[in-house]
C-alpha cells in the first residue's frame, strides 16, 4: 500500500471510531510538506472545519477503501484520482479540482493555498460554497493554475492586486461575494488575464485605466458594485468583446475611445449616471450584438449610425432623456429581437422602417412624445410578442395590419388618441394574453370572437366609448383563467358574464361607470381569488344575498351609486381581508351590522346616502385601522360612540345629515390624526368639546353646523393652527368669539351665522367677514368693529334671507377642500 493510502485510511479510522475532528489550520501555520498529490489533498481536507470534512469524507472514504482493497499501491493513478471533484491526467497528476456547490465553509485562506503544491493543477473551482474571509493572495502564485473560480461565496475584504498581475492566471471569477475597497491597478506588462468577473460585490472607487488596458483582456464584468467616476479611456489595442458595468454609480460621458474596442459583442452600461450625448461611433463596433444603455442620463438625439450594427440583437435605451426622432436607420438592424426605447422624450412618428425588423420580438416606446399614426408596416414584424406604445400622442385608428401579428402576447396602446372601432380580427388573436386599450376614444362592441382568446389574462378597455353587452361566454374558455378585467367608463349594458372567474384566477374586476344591470352573479361573489371589485355607478339592483358566505380573499369592494336595497348582510363581518367597503349611494335600509366591528384591517367604510336606521355600532371602534368612516345622509339616531371618536388612525369622520342626538364626546386626543370632522345637520346638544383643540396638528375641516349646540365657543379652538374650514352655523352658541381664534392663520372659510354671538369679530377675521359677510349673518349682537358702527346690528338680518347664500358658500368651500385633499392623496 502507498504511503498516501495508508495516511488516508489512518485519518478515516480516527475520524470514524473516535469522532475526532481534523484540527483546523490557521493562516499563520504554513502547509506541511507533501510527498504526493494525495498528501496535498489530505492537507487541504485537514484545514477545513469539521462540517466541511464530513461533506467530503463519504466519497473520499469509499474511493480510498476501494483502492486499498484492490491493493494497487503501485498504480500510476492513486486513490486521489477517484476523489469527489478531482480530475487527473493519465499520469495521475491532479489537473483540476471542482468542488462547486458542495456546501463547504470555513476560512478559504487557511486551506486553499495548500493546493498550490499540486504542480500540475490548472483549474480550481470552489464556487457556490460558503467560504469566508479574505481572498487568498497566494493563489496568484500557484504555478500551474490558469482558471480560478471562487464566485458565490462570502469572501470579504479587498481584492488582492496579485490576482490581476499574475503571470499565469487567465480566468478569475470572484463574483457574488462581499469584496470591498477599490480595484487595484494591475501591472499591464505581466498580466495574461483574459476573463475577469468581479460582479455583485461592494467594490467602490473608479475603474483603473490599467484594467481596461490589459493586453489580453476580453471579458470584463464589474456590474452590481458601487463603482463611481467616469469610464476610463480605452486603449488603441482594446481586445474586449464583453464589457458589463451595469448597476453602479458611474458618471461622466461615454468616451469616444470605446470605439477602439472593435471586437465588442456585449456592452452593458445600464443603471448608472452616464450622461451627455452618445458618440456617433457605432460604425466602429460592427460586431455588437447586445447594447444596453438604459436607465442613465443620456440626452440629445440617438445616433443614426445605429443602422450600421447589422448584428445587433438587443437595443435597450429606455429611461434616459433622448430627444428628436427615432432614427429611420433603425430598420437596417435586421437582427434585432429587442428594441426598448421607452421613457424618453422621443418625438415624431414611429419609423416606417420598423417593418423591416422581421425578427423583432419586443418593441417598447411607451412614455415618450410620439405622435402620428401606427404605421401599417408594423404588421410585417411577424415574430413580435410584446408591443407597447402606450402613453404617447399617437392618433388615428388601430391599423388592421396589426392583426397579422399572430404571435403577439402583449398589446398596450392605452393613453393615446386612438379612435374608431377595434379591427374585427383583433378579437381573434388567440395568443394575446394582455390587451390594454384604455384611455382612448375607441368605439364599437366587444365581439363574441373574444372568447377565442384562450390565453387572455388581462382585458383593460377602460375610458373609451365601447357599447353593447359583453359576450355571455367571456372567460369560460380561457386556458389559465382571466386575471384582471377593467372596463370602467364606457357605455356597456346588460348583465355581467357569469364565467369571468372560471379558472379561479380573477384578481381585479372593475366595471364601474357603465350601465350594467341585474344582480351580481353568484359565481363572482363566491370567487375566492378576487381581491378588488368595483361596480360603482351602474344600474345594479335588488338585494345582496344574506347567505353570501365567507370570502377571505376580497379586500376592496365598491358597490356605490347603484340601486341595491334591503339590509347590509352581516356576513360581511366574516370577510376578514376587507380594507375598503363602499356601499354609498344605494337604497340600503335597516341597521348597520355590528359584525363589521371585527374587520380588524378595515381602512375605509362608506355607507353614506342610504336609508340606514338605528344607532352607530360602538363595535366599529374595534376597527383600529379605520381611516375614513362616512355615514352621512342616512336616518341614524342615538349618540356618537366615544369609541369611534377616539380612533387613533381615523382621518375623516363624516356623520352629517342624520338624526344623531346627545352631546359630542369630549374625548379628542393629541395623538389622533383626524383631518376632517363633519357632524352637521343632526340634533347634537351641549357645548362644543374643548378637547377639539387637542387636534392642533391634524384637523383641517370642522363642520358642526345645524345642530343644537349651546354655550360659548371654547378658547381651545385657537390651537387648531392648520384648520382651513370652520362651520359652527345654525346652532345656539352665545357670548363673544374668543379673540385667540384670530391666530388661526390657515383659515380660508368661516361660518358662524345664525347663532346668538355678540361682541367684536377677532381682528384677524375682519377680512374674512368683509369678503363673506354671509358667514356671520343672523347674529344681531355681532359686529366687525368696536366703534359706534357696532350698534347698527350689521349681522342681524333675518335668517331666511341669507341661509341659501351660506349653504352655497359652505358647499363651494367644502368642494374645493375635498378636491385638494383627494389630489394630495
Amino acid at each position: 500500500m502507498s504511503r498516501a493510502s495508508f495516511l488516508f485510511l489512518l485519518l478515516l479510522l480516527l475520524l470514524h471510531h473516535h469522532h475526532i475532528a481534523i484540527p483546523l489550520a490557521t493562516s499563520a501555520t504554513p502547509p506541511a510538506p507533501a510527498n504526493s498529490s494525495a498528501d496535498v489533498l489530505l492537507s487541504f481536507l485537514a484545514a477545513l472545519p469539521p462540517v466541511s470534512q464530513r461533506i467530503l469524507l463519504p466519497s473520499w472514504r469509499a474511493n480510498a477503501n476501494a483502492t486499498a482493497i484492490a491493493g494497487n499501491g503501485n498504480s500510476t493513478a492513486g486513490p486521489h484520482c477517484a476523489f469527489l471533484g478531482v480530475t487527473c491526467s493519465s499520469a495521475g497528476a491532479v489537473v483540476a479540482l471542482n468542488l462547486s456547490g458542495k456546501g463547504l465553509s470555513g476560512e478559504l485562506a487557511a486551506a486553499a493555498p495548500r493546493l498550490c503544491e499540486l504542480p500540475e493543477l490548472g483549474a480550481l473551482d470552489l464556487s457556490r460554497n460558503n467560504f469566508t474571509g479574505a481572498v487568498p493572495a497566494a493563489l496568484a502564485a500557484c504555478s500551474g493554475v490558469t482558471i480560478l473560480d471562487l464566485h458565490g461565496n462570502g469572501l470579504s475584504g479587498g481584492l488582492p492586486p496579485e490576482l490581476l498581475s499574475s503571470h499565469q492566471l487567465q480566468t478569475v471569477d470572484l463574483s457574488q461575494n462581499a469584496l470591498t475597497g477599490e480595484i487595484p491597478a494591475p501591472s499591464v506588462g505581466s498580466s495574461v488575464l483574459q476573463y475577469l468577473d468581479l460582479s455583485d460585490n461592494s467594490l467602490s472607487g473608479a475603474i483603473p485605466p490599467e484594467l481596461v488596458a490589459l493586453p489580453k483582456l476580453k471579458h470584463l464584468d464589474l456590474s452590481m458594485n458601487q463603482l463611481s467616476g467616469p469610464l476610463p479611456e480605452f486603449p488603441a489595442h482594446c481586445r474586449l468583446d464583453y464589457l458589463s458595468v451595469y448597476i453602479n454609480h458611474i458618471a461622466g460621458e461615454l468616451p469616444h475611445s470605446l470605439s477602439n474596442c472593435s471586437n465588442l459583442t456585449i456592452l452593458y452600461l445600464s443603471s448608472n449616471k452616464i450622461g451627455g450625448t452618445v458618440p456617433d461611433f457605432f460604425a466602429s463596433l460592427p460586431r455588437l450584438q447586445k447594447l444596453y444603455i438604459n436607465e442613465n442620463a443620456f440626452t440629445g438625439e440617438f445616433p443614426a449610425s445605429i443602422g450600421e450594427l447589422v448584428n445587433l440583437e438587443s437595443l435597450a435605451a429606455s429611461t434616459n432623456g433622448f430627444t428628436g426622432v427615432i432614427p429611420e436607420s433603425i430598420g437596417k438592424c435586421q437582427s434585432l429581437t429587442v428594441l426598448s426605447l421607452h421613457v424618453n422624450r422621443f418625438t415624431g412618428s414611429i419609423p416606417v422602417s420598423i417593418g423591416n425588423l422581421s425578427w423583432l420580438q419586443k418593441f417598447t416606446i411607451e412614455d415618450n412624445l410620439i405622435s402620428g399614426t401606427i404605421p401599417p408596416e408594423i404588421g410585417k414584424c411577424r415574430e413580435l410578442l410584446v408591443l407597447k406604445l402606450q402613453n404617447n400622442s399617437i392618433s388615428g385608428i388601430i391599423p388592421p395590419e396589426i392583426t397579422e401579428l399572430r404571435k403577439l402576447q402583449v398589446l398596450s396602446l392605452f393613453k393615446n388618441r386612438l379612435h374608431g372601432p377595434v379591427p374585427a380580427a383583433l378579437w381573434r388573436m388567440t395568443d394575446l394574453e394582455e390587451l390594454h386599450l384604455y384611455n382612448n376614444s375607441l368605439s364599437g362592441e366587444v365581439s363574441a370572437d373574444i372568447t377565442l382568446m384562450r390565453n387572455l389574462r388581462e382585458l383593460i378597455l377602460a375610458f373609451n366609448n365601447f357599447t353593447g353587452e359583453l359576450p355571455p361566454a367571456l372567460g369560460l374558455n380561457t386556458t389559465h383563467g382571466l386575471l384582471r378585467i377593467d372596463l370602467t367608463g364606457n357605455h356597456f349594458h346588460g348583465a355581467i358574464p357569469p364565467g369571468l372567474c372560471t379558472g379561479g384566477q380573477l384578481a381585479v374586476l372593475d366595471l364601474g361607470l357603465n350601465k350594467f344591470s341585474g344582480a351580481i352573479p353568484s359565481d363572482i361573489i363566491k370567487c375566492q381569488s378576487i381581491w378588488r371589485v368595483i361596480l360603482k355607478n351602474n344600474l345594479f339592483n335588488g338585494s345582496l344575498p344574506a347567505d353570501l358566505g365567507t370570502n377571505t380573499g376580497w379586500s376592496y369592494l365598491d358597490l356605490s351609486g347603484n340601486q341595491f336595497e334591503g339590509r347590509i348582510p352581516s356576513v360581511f363581518g366574516s370577510w376578514r381581508n376587507l380594507t375598503m367597503l363602499d356601499l354609498s349611494g344605494n337604497k340600503f335600509s335597516g341597521p348597520i351590522p355590528h359584525e363589521l366591528g371585527v374587520l380588524s384591517i378595515l381602512g375605509n367604510l362608506r355607507l353614506s346616502s342610504n336609508r340606514l336606521t338605528g344607532q352607530i355600532p360602538q363595535e366599529l371602534g374595534n376597527c383600529k385601522r379605520l381611516i375614513r368612516l362616512d355615514l352621512q345622509n342616512n336616518l341614524l339616531n342615538g349618540s356618537i360612540p366615544a369609541e369611534i371618536i377616539t380612533l387613533g388612525s381615523l382621518q375623516n369622520l363624516l356623520l352629517s345629515g342624520n338624526k344623531l342626538s346627545g352631546e359630542i364626546p369630549d374625548a379628542f386626543k393629541a395623538t389622533q390624526g383626524l383631518q376632517e370632522l363633519q357632524l352637521g345637520g343632526n340634533s347634537l346638544e351641549g357645548a362644543v368639546p374643548r378637547s377639539l383643540g387637542n387636534l392642533q396638528v391634524s384637523l383641517r375641516i370642522l363642520n358642526i353646523s345645524n345642530n343644537r349646540l349651546s354655550k360659548q365657543i371654547p378658547n381651545s379652538l385657537s390651537n387648531l393652527r392648520y384648520l382651513e374650514i370652520l362651520d359652527l352655523s345654525e346652532n345656539s352658541l352665545s357670548g363673544s368669539i374668543p379673540s385667540q381664534l384670530g391666530n388661526m392663520d390657515a383659515l380660508t372659510f368661516v361660518n358662524v351665522s345664525f347663532n346668538d354671538l355678540s361682541g367684536q369679530v377677532p381682528d384677524d377675521w375682519v377680512k374674512l367677514a368683509e369678503q363673506s359677510p354671509g358667514g356671520f349673518q343672523g347674529n344681531p349682537k355681532l359686529c366687525i368693529h368696536s366703534d359706534a358702527s357696532c350698534s347698527k346690528n350689521q349681522f342681524g338680518e333675518h335668517r331666511s334671507r341669507t341661509k341659501p347664500i351660506i349653504i352655497g358658500l359652505l358647499v363651494s368651500a367644502l368642494a374645493v377642500m375635498a378636491f385638494g385633499l383627494c389630489a394630495t392623496s
